[in-house]
């Protein structure tokens, strides 16, 4: 077990690291591995590069992102336009055909709703909103379509797993019921948990993923 003082350090040293990140303005906590962001960003990118540098950091388990967007007064717009730039990039999207997600505005606080066939899509279409300007905040409600699952969807996923780190892989569990998948077990990093995850995503017919996995 790093030492939380230790953590925290090295966090704040990464933040300071990242040019997309002006640490001055972030506070950061550790508490058993678990780190706390607090403060301000002037940008809702900013506000998503700095809990992305937290999970980088070896030692992290959690991250509890308490980071405010406080815009500038230049770059602060009526929901009316975040809403019409928002269309716009949900419009000439050419990953997702048949595009039917909708984008509900308010204080510049977005909700996303609609419905997409995987799970890449829906994270894609979160990083291409997220640099729209005048956003404070960003709600991904967008769900799946209801799809067959595979007969073999446990294996499929255990072999994605597998191709990518056969030791991790000894140490997930794979459970499913429906169109759920349930992940049990621990790795040793935050990014190898996502990973984890990615894989039980690309399979045909999930629509819901547990994640139960331990940082250890």
């Amino acid at each position: 077990m790093i030492p939380d003082n230790t953590l925290k350090q090295r966090v704040l040293d990464e933040l300071r690291w990242d040019t997309k990140v002006n640490q001055a303005h972030i506070g950061v906590t550790a508490s058993d591995g678990s780190i706390t962001l607090s403060g301000h960003a002037t940008s809702f990118p900013e506000k998503y590069a700095a809990g992305e540098a937290t999970k980088r950091v070896r030692g992290v388990k959690a991250v509890a992102d308490e980071i405010k967007v406080h815009l500038p007064t230049e770059h602060r717009l009526d929901d009316s336009d975040i809403a019409k730039r928002i269309a716009h990039v949900l419009e000439w999207n050419v990953s997702i055909p048949d595009n039917n997600v909708r984008a509900k505005v308010r204080d510049g606080f977005v909700t996303l709703t609609g419905e997409v066939d995987w799970h890449h899509q829906r994270s894609h279409i979160l990083r291409q909103i997220e640099h729209v300007g005048g956003i404070r905040e960003i709600s991904n409600q967008i769900t799946l379509r209801a799809r067959p699952t595979s007969d073999n969807v446990k294996k499929e996923i255990e072999d994605a797993l597998y191709r990518n780190s056969e030791k991790e892989a000894k140490q997930i569990r794979v459970s499913i019921i429906g169109d759920t998948v349930t992940l049990d077990g621990q790795v040793k990093d935050l990014y190898e948990r996502d990973l984890v995850k990615d894989a039980a995503w690309s399979a045909p017919g999930v629509r819901h993923v547990v994640d139960n996995i331990r940082v250890a």
